[in-house]
């Protein structure tokens, strides 16, 4: 019987746990084919790094091919929402790194097995032929972020700590509002994870005015693969099996990105060439490897956690061991 799939407005998901897992969404760990596990997870969302990797893999049947038949559901966009997922019953999911890293830091049981996506696609957008031409232009400028994360938020903390500026976040949701909130001179600028925002630039919406990866940390693990401690020590084959076939899915799309495109326009009803310009800004950030965007997944979760600190949303007095957050155990082997 096929999994079903439960769609997420969230844009940060995460998945449930060991007990079975339901649609949608490597490396390779004997997987069994007589019996499958199922697993409870959360890991759809409106934004294509995760509704891809689960339409794919569930397409392409990755799931059942490792073992496993994983039920997808709304997933965490925070750490306090991270603790109460698996409180009932989470053991392995995706989420953005630096929840994962906070849940840890403040007891929850929870570690960091891989990292899909390393250098963030993110980027500020201002107005074509508006009155800011560089970053510095920002300073007492009002920022449109999105209203489901903290991770946009955070992001306008770290430009005014790294620019030496002031700006300010205004909390407006979709690229849809953002845009018209642009346009009526709501905000100056609006940032956007969104490979549908490059669209907007073609089209001469927007200027791109900072590509984020030019200012975040490196080398950098924006959304990984989490698993509880019980689950790390009694369902070894579980963590791994989910790791690795979350990464072939990953592997499938990077390789045939027309298959990709496909998928997009499927699920989003958009033109091709937005779907196209969407993948080709995804895959250049997603890695196969898991190790983040660097050779390392440890040095790239600690890239994510100078990002939370230089940006003021964690204490620079918070302690945490990086090495105790991730376990690297379930990576493929390096090349």
């Amino acid at each position: 019987m096929r999994p079903r799939t439960y769609l997420a407005g969230f844009a940060l998901m995460s998945i449930l746990g060991v007990a079975p897992l339901p649609p949608c969404q490597a490396q390779p760990v004997a997987a069994t084919t007589a019996s499958t596990h199922r697993l409870s997870a959360a890991g759809e969302g409106s934004f294509e790094w995760f509704f891809l990797l689960v339409d794919a893999a569930n397409d392409l049947g990755l799931w059942r091919k490792n073992g496993l038949e994983p039920e997808f559901m709304l997933a965490p966009g925070t750490a306090a929402q991270l603790k109460e997922r698996i409180d009932a019953g989470a053991k392995v999911g995706f989420a953005n790194t630096a929840e994962v890293t906070l849940a840890r830091s403040s007891g929850v049981p929870v570690k960091t097995v891989a990292g899909y996506f390393g250098e963030t696609g993110a980027k500020i957008f201002v107005a074509t032929g508006g009155p800011i031409k560089e970053p510095k232009d920002l300073n007492h400028k009002k920022i449109g972020i999105l209203a489901t994360t903290h991770t946009s938020y955070r992001t306008v903390l770290y430009l005014n700590k790294k620019l030496d500026i002031q700006a300010e976040p205004v909390p407006l949701g979709a690229l849809a509002n953002n845009l018209a909130a642009l346009k009526a001179g709501q905000i100056d600028a609006f940032y956007s994870a969104e490979g549908a925002a490059l669209a907007l630039v073609d089209s001469g919406d927007v200027r791109l005015l900072i590509p984020l990866p030019e200012v975040y940390p490196k080398p950098y693990a924006a959304v990984v693969i989490w698993a509880t401690d019980d689950a790390i020590e009694r369902a070894p084959e579980l963590v791994a099996a989910f790791v690795r076939a979350t990464l072939q899915s990953v592997r499938y799309l990077q390789d045939h990105p027309s298959y990709a495109s496909e998928l997009y326009i499927k699920r989003t009803h958009s033109q091709k060439n937005v779907a196209d310009k969407v993948v080709a800004a995804l895959n250049a950030v997603l890695t196969s490897s898991g190790r983040g965007s660097g050779s390392d997944l440890v040095a790239s979760v600690a890239g994510n956690w100078r990002f939370m600190k230089e940006s003021g949303a964690v204490s620079a007095d918070t302690a945490v061991n990086i090495e105790e957050v991730v376990d690297a155990r379930f990576l493929p082997p390096t090349q």
